[in-house]
């Protein structure tokens, strides 16, 4: 299988030798209002994101007629759902004025498409990318419409078991789709101790694939660490205020912490630079003050033995490097040299 190296968005490439790709999920946290909606896009911006994340459903294609009029056949919890998901729908128009307004703030407008009418609607957007929800990773007649599109393709993991990723990513590469694949724990928020981000290097190996991370945990840590363990794009909730109304609230960032994490992603890796050991020049001076030589701790006739009573380690490191300190026990001196001169490479 071939590794994925021309993943991109937009303009932007995206890939373990580019900066990470940064995400600020919008979702549902703008309540149905898209003066919030705005203030996301505004407040992302300002953070420094590369792009923001709304979703988009069609109930009625989501759900059975009889569920949507009586969310009570089903469960207290899917009640729930879906009387927030009726009063935060975007209006289509909403959507086109949210695409001018990102258009106007430079930034990515992405979106979750949660069934086949909402692609075709983001299709006639022209949407640079598609995000396919944890919930359906194992959509099969989703995901092939989506990859009929030929856009790139970012899909969740969360709520799926090891067996069905391996399945959805052969369906993919069946269809010869671009993707990238997203580490996920799909609790809101999700326990630290629950992330196991080591399985986004275990991804990559073993699908060879581009992995990144969608984040549901309360704070910033753990995506920071997601990014050094190979993480190439980061995805997280952005709210105004987590004390909001709204089921996603509590897990995402506030604007604050969001340009935090995000400052801390770009610190990580300006640290992480190249696998090149070589002294910087800061270090070599450090090394001058702070290091060692192999001194004469009396004086030593030509041709005269080196030995433990006449040669010592000491400060700074003007002269031959104790790592040679064995080395030089018992060969002849071939020079006379005097008490308290450093040793030098000729000595050896």
């Amino acid at each position: 299988m071939e590794y994925t190296k021309n993943f991109q968005i937009a303009d932007i490439k995206i890939g373990k030798e580019c900066p990470c790709y940064v995400v600020a999920e919008i979702g549902i946290n703008h309540n149905g209002d898209i003066k919030i909606a705005k203030l996301l896009i505004d407040e992302a911006k300002k953070a420094g994101a590369n792009a923001v994340k709304f979703q988009k459903r069609h109930l009625e294609s989501l759900y059975k007629n009889e569920v949507i009029e009586n969310p009570n056949l089903e469960s207290q919890g899917f009640e729930i759902l879906l009387d927030v998901l009726k009063n935060v729908e975007l209006s289509d128009s909403d959507y086109k004025e949210i695409i001018k307004y990102c258009d106007e703030k430079n930034i990515t407008f992405l979106c979750t498409a949660w069934d086949i009418e909402s692609v075709n609607f983001l299709e006639s957007l022209n949407v640079p990318a598609y995000k396919i929800a944890s919930a359906d990773l194992t959509n099969f007649p989703l995901i092939k419409y989506i990859t009929e599109t030929k856009k790139p393709i970012i899909i969740s993991t969360g709520m799926s078991t090891l067996d069905e990723i391996e399945k959805t990513i052969e369906f993919l590469n069946s269809k010869n789709s671009n993707f990238l694949l997203l580490h996920s724990n799909s609790t809101y928020p999700a326990p630290v101790e629950s992330l196991n981000l080591e399985l986004i290097p275990f991804y990559q190996q073993k699908f060879q694939n581009l992995v990144g991370y969608s984040g549901h945990e309360q704070g910033i840590i753990p995506s920071v660490t997601a990014t050094v363990l190979g993480a190439v794009l980061i995805e997280r909730h952005i709210t105004l205020d987590k004390t909001m109304e709204g089921i996603d609230q509590s897990s995402s960032l506030e604007p604050k912490e969001f340009a935090q994490l995000i400052s801390f992603i770009r610190e990580s890796e300006k640290s992480r630079g190249k696998a090149v050991k070589k002294m910087t020049r800061g270090e070599i001076l450090q090394k001058e003050v702070l290091g060692k030589s192999i001194v004469c701790c009396s004086d030593i006739d030509e041709d005269q033995k080196f030995s433990e009573e006449n040669i010592e380690v000491k400060g700074p490191a003007k002269g031959l490097s104790p790592q040679f300190y064995y080395d030089m026990i018992g060969k002849k001196s071939n020079r006379s040299i005097k008490k308290g001169a450093y040793l030098q490479e000729n000595d050896l």
